[in-house]
C-alpha cells in the first residue's frame, strides 16, 4: 500500500432517491442523485500474488466517513481497466416503509457501478433492485434481535462456544 495524497472528488454520500434512479440516455449506467464535493485520501494497493487479475487498485477514501467513493482498477500492464463507483445515503431508516428506525444515521449503499474502461461497458446494481420490489435491502447493527450482543464478541464467549 502506498499513500498518494489528498484530493477533492465528486461523490454521492447523501443520496435521496430510493429506489435508485439511473440517469437517462448514455449515462444510464450511473445514478442521478446528489453529487457533492468530497475530500478523499488516495491510496494505491499493488497485488503481490500472481493470481489476481488486476495489477493495482487506487482507492479514493472519503475523509469524513472512511468509505470508498471510487476504486480505479488497473490491469497487469498498468492500464486503467475498471472504475468502481459507490453511492451512499446516510439516514435513520433505509426508506419509508422499510424495516427499523435506527438511533443514529447509518450508511446505506443504494447502488454500485463497475465501468469497464477498456471494453466501454458498465454493470450496475441497485440495492434493493427494482426487479425485486419486495426485497428490503441489507440491514446491519440489528444487535440483540439477531442474538448478537457485546458478550458475543468476547474471548469468554469464544471459549464457551468451543466447549
Amino acid at each position: 500500500w502506498k499513500f498518494l495524497g489528498s484530493k477533492k472528488v465528486l461523490g454521492t454520500f447523501h443520496a435521496e432517491k430510493f429506489p435508485v434512479e439511473y440517469c437517462p440516455g448514455g449515462a444510464d449506467f450511473i445514478y442521478c442523485d446528489n453529487w457533492e464535493p468530497r475530500d478523499v485520501w488516495v491510496v494505491e494497493g499493488t497485488a503481490k500474488q500472481a493470481q489476481y487479475a488486476y495489477g493495482k487498485r487506487v482507492l479514493f477514501i472519503d475523509k469524513e466517513t472512511y468509505y470508498i467513493a471510487y476504486s480505479d482498477i488497473y490491469d497487469k500492464a498498468g492500464q486503467l481497466w475498471k472504475v468502481w463507483v459507490n453511492q451512499f445515503g446516510f439516514r435513520n431508516k433505509a426508506a419509508p416503509g422499510y424495516g427499523d428506525t435506527y438511533d443514529s444515521a447509518m450508511p446505506f449503499t443504494h447502488s454500485i457501478t463497475m465501468a469497464d474502461m477498456q471494453l466501454s461497458h458498465a454493470t450496475r446494481a441497485a440495492l434493493p433492485s427494482s426487479k425485486y420490489p419486495g426485497e428490503q435491502g441489507w440491514y446491519f447493527n440489528q444487535g440483540a434481535k439477531t442474538g448478537l450482543t457485546e458478550e458475543f464478541f468476547t474471548i469468554a464467549h469464544m471459549i464457551s462456544a468451543s466447549n
